[in-house]
């Protein structure tokens, strides 16, 4: 898809996008619908100031191709567990305690998200722009992060234990301090561990990390016992 495509196609999102306020998502949620695909969620001034959303469940639910800003940025503890969020703008989104276990986040922009505590184990996070992306003791086991663009993106105390990092596109300033990486699995990726004690400049750090049987991008098997 040339430029003057993604434009048109944009465009044309843009226009089909169905503006509804939360109050008729979360009415229509309980009454059992579950598509808000092609929908612009909206939040009244003071919900925002209060952080109204706190605690919503939206397990399950399309939104594919919606525009969620508003409802994302204030979106601490929600569960989104299941939900599909492909393709969307999540920039800045705070997703702090959130449950998205097993939600489709690809080719999502996730730049400077903060994901401290939550729970995404089985997420797709493929094809997603992970730049300045903060992971604090964030549960991503068997996350899939295929073709990821990583730009100073952080893991700390994470459980990365079976995440499939194949393809991922390490650029700089990534860093792994304290995190279970058993079996993670980092085949085919491009990219240069720091060597700190050489002053070596590097691609990816990794700072007391567990490794069990974890791939490397050479294909060698990394263990911490070894």
């Amino acid at each position: 898809m040339n430029e003057e495509e993604k434009e048109a196609e944009y465009i044309r999102i843009y226009n089909s996008r169905k503006h509804l306020w939360l109050e008729e998502v979360l009415r229509r949620y309980e009454a059992g619908e579950r598509d808000f695909s092609l929908i612009k969620v909206k939040l009244s001034n003071e919900q925002s100031k209060e952080r109204y959303l706190s605690g919503v469940n939206l397990s399950g639910a399309n939104f594919k191709e919606s525009d969620l800003r508003s409802l994302v940025f204030y979106g601490q503890g929600i569960n989104f567990s299941g939900s599909d969020l492909s393709d969307l703008d999540l920039a800045y989104a705070h997703f702090e305690d959130a449950d998205l276990s097993g939600a489709n986040l690809s080719e999502a922009c996730l730049w400077r998200a903060n994901f401290d505590r939550a729970d995404l184990t089985g997420a797709n996070l493929t094809q997603t722009d992970l730049q300045e992306t903060g992971f604090h003791m964030t549960n991503l086991s068997r996350c899939k992060f295929s073709g990821a663009e990583m730009i100073d993106t952080g893991f700390g105390f994470c459980d990365l234990i079976d995440s499939d990092f194949r393809d991922a596109k390490f650029q700089k300033g990534v860093g792994f301090y304290k995190c279970d990486l058993t079996r993670a699995n980092f085949f085919g990726t491009d990219f240069k561990i720091s060597e700190v004690n050489n002053y070596q400049p590097g691609t990816v750090v990794f700072t007391d990390v567990y490794f069990k049987d974890t791939i490397m991008p050479d294909g060698t098997i990394w263990n911490s016992e070894d």
